[in-house]
């Protein structure tokens, strides 16, 4: 993890991580108001999944506002037609069954924003998003989404 996703994610600045080095503050998130505190023991798996879906939406809304130049209401518009588009992708995705899919890889739909490129998943030994019904469906260009990033990654970053 790069030292900037881990400031982003974890909720310091660089003078907060200072500030924690030397033990004059926690450089952790607060939880939100009214989500109940994790246990002692740390959050569960699903409170990470959770935890990182949110902080995947986030970085969604960042990239559509500041990199691809939406507007607020266009970006609003763009995020909830990804959170309808998330179950279908999830429905239907053939991740599982691509030449670089390994056996410990618990995600699908690498393709959809809300998800990304895998955390597991690095070598590319072939791709299916050609012949995967999401990629048909929503008319995807791209392939090895699973090494390469989102579709919508993929696109601001060409443009």
């Amino acid at each position: 993890m790069k030292r900037r996703d881990f400031f982003e994610r974890s909720g310091c600045g660089l003078a907060g991580a200072l500030l924690a080095s030397l033990g004059t503050v926690s450089c952790q998130r607060t939880p939100d108001k009214g989500s109940p505190p994790s246990s002692p023991e740390g959050p569960t798996p699903t409170e990470r999944a959770a935890a990182e879906l949110s902080a995947r939406k986030e970085a969604v809304r960042k990239l559509l506002v500041e990199k691809m130049g939406k507007t607020t209401p266009e970006a609003d518009s763009i995020m909830a037609d990804l959170e309808k588009k998330l179950v279908t992708v999830k429905e239907k995705c053939i991740c599982e069954t691509c030449p670089s899919a390994l056996p410990e890889e618990n995600e699908t739909g690498f393709c959809h924003a809300f998800i990304g490129r895998s955390k597991i998943i690095k070598d590319e030994r072939g791709c299916d998003c050609g012949q995967c019904p999401v990629h048909q469906e929503m008319g995807l260009k791209f392939g090895y989404y699973c090494t390469r990033g989102s579709e919508l990654e993929r696109e601001s970053a060409e443009a």
